[in-house]
């Protein structure tokens, strides 16, 4: 089926109005193409409700659900992304197939999870009746347009399908007797557009919103529905947004089409690019902080390098690193307060960024272009003058009021790091930050206040000391530059409470989302309304040890939002060039660790412990690693076991084994 074409008429406004005008003056075209639409639609919606009922739903096997097993197979998941149905309603093609909860991996020949990690056997049957249990009670609410339920509350996020609003807007569409839904995506062109429309409300989230404006424009015309408005909405869609947002897709096909081009040297390169956040873990000594920095370096270098070394130092900059530890907290990784010492012995505290935000506002400075705004060099000025004045006893007095009366005896303070302004033996002060916020258009403060006085302090600035109007910066789609930030050792510190809020914005499907979350210090910014995103520039790599036992499982909700991949010890042995000699001493010690010793791979030994043996350790008077560093390993490994001494033995002669019998 189709898709209908974009008419080409005058840019309309974004309301409901704009609609309106836009689609009444567009009539008699807009009907016809959606109508043509709504024919070829129906038919595939019928089709697939024969074939794919709700009851039908309730008694899927795993094997008709997931998508992995090839188009014969016929299954739920491939038939409405890449089959028969994958033009029914919206395209929800792209993506990983872990967004459909459960997937079949012809690779490994086994089910994955959504964070493309295997299944146990035994866990299978359990995890399919949740995941299909949460889709049909999504439907069931929906198609009841029943929104104040907790499954589609915002802030709760219970249900497994919720944060996939293409796929769950896509069945609710067939679904819906009534059509009562838009075959629109509302997730995107949030900001934009649809959020213009009607605001979204956390008790319903797009689901609603798509409702409400179905229904809005069906009262008002009563022979539009969901059927004909998929189609109509979306030449809307195309009609409002078509200078910005046609070449934006234009740009990004032309960013896919060169990064097809682009050939990495790492393969996990293109992953990482595709899925937005990594984790690679494995046994110790396996090279993942390896691994991670050269898959940064081969993207930031666009495929040319995977050697950091070898980077310009713009490209290195574009690469940031941090540890977690049990230490580490929010306010390191996010913003929080920091103490200061003043010239006069006074401690006092102001608010720093933490080693993530600070990075990701590099990248999004990266993305900014055109915008204006010298306010920090004008205010240095003015605030310079009126202390130098204040000091000399005769007070600032060229200030004046909106209406031009004389502000008299300005003298200026900093107290705890916050600079203003305020007329000598009055209570009227006038910080900074307010004054910004005022010549950035917002509020000078929440509740309102003497704006006038801040508004007449702004344009003494542009008459006096230069300050120019100000001029927000718009994001380059053309920018393509990435940035990839490493977080080592990413199990060692308490991920809920490090990342906070963010485990929204990191999601790969809300990057480059400017609604964004309010921080815990959003209160304190130059801007109180200011929230914070990560752009879609930026990409996150994690890594850690599957054994250590300091901290517990990788919280939930964080786990859902990356995809996990395993470096064997094997694997690493590869990656690090080892000669065939010491490759083949690491391999008779693993397979020691595991018939000998009882353990599993998590405790395997990687080849970062063997990359700078020349040749194999032959006896214990002169092994250096065995004695140093393997041997100490593997004690801790068996501390407190009754059979620990045996064990390590019987290790150690596997270790040295065949150059004895050589």
């Amino acid at each position: 089926m189709e898709e209908p074409t974009n008419l080409q008429i005058d840019k309309p406004e974004i309301s409901f109005d704009g609609f309106s005008k836009w689609y009444e003056e567009n009539k008699s075209k807009l009907l016809e193409e959606a109508n043509e639409w709504k024919r070829q639609n129906e038919k595939l919606t019928s089709e697939f409700l024969e074939e794919w009922s709700l009851e039908r739903l309730k008694t899927l096997n795993l094997d008709e659900y997931v998508i992995g097993k090839g188009s014969k197979n016929r299954s739920l998941c491939h038939e409405i992304e890449n089959g028969k149905y994958a033009k029914m309603y919206l395209g929800i093609g792209g993506g990983n197939a872990g967004k459909f909860g459960i997937y079949w991996s012809k690779k490994a020949q086994t089910y994955y999870n959504q964070n493309n990690q295997a299944i146990p056997a035994d866990e299978l049957d359990e995890k399919f009746t949740l995941l299909k249990k949460d889709l049909l009670l999504i439907l069931e609410k929906g198609i009841n347009a029943n929104f104040s339920d907790d499954v589609f509350n915002s802030s709760i996020r219970a249900n497994s399908f919720f944060n996939r609003p293409a796929l769950v807007t896509k069945l609710l569409c067939a679904y819906s007797k009534g059509k009562i839904f838009s075959g629109i995506n509302m997730n995107k062109d949030q900001k934009k557009l649809w959020g213009r429309l009607i605001k979204l409300n956390k008790n319903g989230w797009v689901y609603k919103q798509n409702f409400d404006i179905t229904a809005a424009i069906a009262n008002k015309y009563p022979e539009l529905d969901g059927r004909l408005l998929s189609s109509i909405l979306w030449q809307y869609r195309n009609a409002v947004l078509p200078d910005e947002d046609t070449n934006k897709n234009k740009l990004s096909a032309d960013k896919k089409e060169k990064d097809n081009m682009i050939t990495y040297k790492n393969e996990y390169s293109t992953v990482v690019l595709n899925e937005k956040n990594v984790v690679f873990h494995g046994a110790p000594g396996t090279g993942k902080t390896y691994l991670a920095n050269q898959i940064a370096a081969d993207i930031v270098s666009d495929g040319l390098t995977t050697n950091v070394a070898k980077l310009t130092s713009e490209q290195k900059q574009r690469i940031g690193f941090v540890q977690f530890h049990p230490s580490y907290d929010y306010t390191d990784f996010v913003e929080g307060l920091r103490p200061a010492t003043s010239d006069d012995g006074v401690v006092n505290f102001y608010l720093k960024s933490g080693s993530f935000m600070s990075f990701v506002e590099k990248a999004k400075a990266a993305k900014l272009v055109n915008g204006q705004d010298n306010f920090e060099e004008a205010w240095q000025k003015f605030f310079s003058e009126v202390t130098d004045q204040g000091i000399d006893g005769t007070g600032y007095n060229e200030l004046k009021t909106l209406t031009g009366k004389p502000i008299k005896d300005l003298v200026s303070y900093d107290r705890n790091g916050m600079q203003g302004v305020y007329p000598d033996k009055t209570t009227m002060y006038w910080n900074h930050d307010q004054i910004y916020r005022v010549y950035c258009g917002l509020p000078g403060v929440p509740k309102g206040g003497l704006d006038s006085y801040r508004k007449a302090i702004v344009a003494h600035l542009k008459a006096k000391y230069g300050l120019k109007a100000y001029k927000p910066s718009v994001v380059s789609e053309s920018n393509e530059k990435k940035y990839v930030f490493i977080i080592d050792e990413i199990n060692r510190g308490e991920i809920s409470k490090i990342f906070g809020e963010l485990f929204f914005s990191i999601d790969p499907e809300y990057r480059d989302n400017e609604e964004g979350v309010f921080t815990q210090y959003a209160n304190l910014h130059k801007n109180t309304e200011e929230k914070f995103y990560v752009p879609g520039n930026v990409y996150i790599i994690g890594t850690m040890n599957d054994i250590d036992r300091s901290v517990d499982t990788f919280d939930f909700a964080m786990r859902r939002r990356f995809t996990f991949i395993e470096i064997t010890a094997e694997e690493s042995a590869e990656n690090m060039n080892l000669n065939t000699e010491v490759k083949e001493q690491m391999q008779r010690l693993n397979k020691a660790i595991i018939k000998e010793g009882g353990l599993t791979t998590d405790y395997q030994i990687g080849a970062s412990y063997f990359k700078n043996l020349v040749s194999p350790e032959v006896t214990k008077a002169n092994a250096p690693l065995w004695n140093n560093k393997l041997y100490p390993l593997l004690k801790d490994y068996f501390r407190g076991e009754r059979e620990a001494k045996s064990k390590l033995a019987k290790i150690s002669k596997s270790y040295f084994s065949k150059n004895k019998e050589d």
